[in-house]
């Protein structure tokens, strides 16, 4: 099984886990963590500590913004390793998909399906203003 770990800014990433698990029910080995208060190297040093508890398991990082904090202290944990992967631009369909392919595809595919579901699930539903 593949772990997820949301980490965002504020409390946007705990908040997706509280609603994947209103969808799904229970989703052991998903975790949300915040950003708030903690610089990234304090944050770091938690992403750190939590892929390392979960020895065994391959993890996959969603962070909420390219480039951000967040997405700094990934890779400052040296998260994006051989058995981590840190997609950045988290949403519901993502995660939804996450949990319900994480048991039977690689770490090496599910990561390109997560991304595609993701930009899948950006849509204009009504008319769109170009300019």
């Amino acid at each position: 099984m593949i772990n997820g770990l949301v980490v965002t800014h504020g409390e946007f990433g705990v908040e997706l886990v509280s609603v994947v698990e209103m969808i799904m029910g229970p989703v052991p080995g998903l975790t949300g963590r915040s950003n708030s208060g903690k610089s990234v190297s304090e944050l770091a040093e938690e992403i750190k500590e939590l892929i390392s508890s979960q020895q065994d398991c391959d993890t996959i990082l969603f962070i909420d913004d390219f480039g951000g904090s967040c997405a700094n202290a990934a890779q400052l944990a040296g998260a994006a390793g051989s058995s981590t992967r840190i997609l950045t631009g988290v949403n519901l369909a993502m995660l939804l998909d996450f949990v319900t392919w994480r048991e039977t595809m690689p770490i090496d595919e599910l990561p390109r399906r997560l991304v595609e579901k993701g930009r899948q699930a950006i849509t204009a539903m009504g008319p769109v203003q170009e300019g």
